[in-house]
This record gives structure tokens, sequence and C-alpha cells, in this order.
């Protein structure tokens, strides 16, 4: 990530702020498919949403297993066409599930507890459907792998306050933040950073706003840019106005 050093310290501020004001107490995880189908509805909606989200999906369904041979507008149906980013979220479910089905066997993933942290990381990163977000969450609660989850609206709002650079990837703030976060502290940094993004008027900055999102500072940029352009152009037409005198009164004179 570009300036990394200057993030760092912005990033160091504040995680001590939201830690201040959102303390949390870290939850024990589910077993690994609950807790890969419980953060496939967090990604990108709130923790909230997605605790009653599940709770519907268990009431409909018998088994992990029938949620991975159910088809993408059915789980739509259940979550409700209003749930963020329904759709997509529906369909990469399912195939992820259907993944460890033809990989297992089973709708099943005791078997990576044979595997090493970094081998877990890589599996669960190759599943098909499986979202960065999904995969680090997995990893980090069910498996002790140091991963720091970043969804989009996580990394909107980082961006918005200046503790990241706003052109980072996914995958570059995660990496940048597996770099400021130690592995013994991250499940504990991730509950505090939902909390943070769930918190709405609650929220707290490094500048004292309730965080912009990538899309209006965009707009505020590009605002800025125009208002450049259109003072710029006024410069020119006053230049050449002047020259139009000073010729004319040159002209005039001779």
């Amino acid at each position: 990530m570009k300036n990394a050093k200057v993030y760092a310290k912005r990033f160091a501020t504040l995680m001590r702020r939201i830690k201040a004001k959102h303390p949390v107490q870290p939850t024990e995880p589910a077993e690994p498919v609950a807790q890969l189908v419980v953060a496939f509805l967090e990604w990108n909606a709130s923790r909230s949403a997605a605790r009653a989200a599940y709770d519907r999906l268990l009431a409909k369904m018998v088994d992990h297993n029938e949620l991975r041979v159910s088809h993408a507008h059915e789980i739509v149906a259940i979550l409700g066409k209003q749930y963020p980013q329904v759709q997509e979220r529906s369909e990469r479910l399912h195939d992820t599930l259907h993944d460890i089905f033809m990989r297992e066997q089973a709708v099943n993933l005791g078997e990576l507890t044979k595997k090493g942290k970094k081998e877990i990381r890589q599996y669960l990163g190759s599943l098909k459907g499986i979202t960065p977000y999904v995969a680090a969450q997995v990893t980090l609660r069910c498996f002790g792998g140091h991963a720091v989850p970043v969804d989009d609206r996580l990394a909107d709002l980082l961006a918005a306050v200046d503790a990241v650079d706003s052109e980072a990837s996914i995958g570059d703030i995660e990496s940048f933040l597996e770099r400021q976060i130690k592995a013994d502290g991250a499940i504990e940094a991730h509950e505090a950073l939902m909390t943070w993004r769930d918190a709405g008027s609650g929220r707290v900055t490094l500048n004292g706003l309730t965080g912009r999102t990538k899309k209006k500072r965009a707009t505020v940029q590009n605002t800025k840019k125009k208002t450049n352009k259109k003072k710029t152009k006024a410069k020119i037409k006053t230049k050449l106005k002047t020259k139009a005198k000073t010729k004319t009164k040159k002209k005039t004179k001779r």
C-alpha cells in the first residue's frame, strides 16, 4: 500500500479510539461450516441482520446440506429481496457449499484441522464463490490463523477516514491490517472493527466526521477539479482580454 508508514500511524490512532468507544467481548466461533455461512451473511451486511438471516435459514433448512442443495432463488426467498446483494450472496453461498461437498464428499471442513494454517487459508480462498472476507473470518475464528477480515463496507469506511489508501484493493488492505495487528489480538480487533462498521452515527473517526464513502469522496474530489477548471478557464479568458486591450491600445497610438 502507498504511504504505508503514514497510514500505519493513522490506523493505530483509529483503533485506539474504536476500542475505547466500542469495547467488545469476543464470542465463541461456531463449527467451521456454520461460521462460513454466518460470515457470508455478514459480508457487506450488518451483523444484526446476519444473525436474523441465519435464524431464518435454520428455521427453514434441516441442515447445511439442505442449504447446499437449495437453488439460489430459494435462498433469496428466505433471506428476503431487501437483503444486501441478496442474489450474488445466495449464488456465492450455494457455490461454496457445493464445492466443499465435491471436495470432501460431505458439507464438512473437519479435515482442515490436519492442515497447516497457510494451507487452510489457501484451501478456503480457493473455494468457488467465496469472498476474501469469508475466507479470512473462517481462518481466523475457526482455525486460529492470522487474518483480519475486510469487506467492501469496512474498506470504504477505513478509506473515508484516511486510515488506508483510498485506491487500495481489499487484498492490499487485508495485508496492511495483518501487519498492524498481532495474531493474538486479531479476533478482538476484528470484533471491534465490525462493531465500528455497524455503529452508524456512533462511529468514531480520525477527523471528527462520520466517515464519507469512497463515492462521496470521489464526488468531493470531482467538485474540486471542476472548480479548479473553472478558475483556470476564467484566468485564461482574463489574460486574453488583457492582451486584446493591449493590442487595441497599441494600434490606437499608431
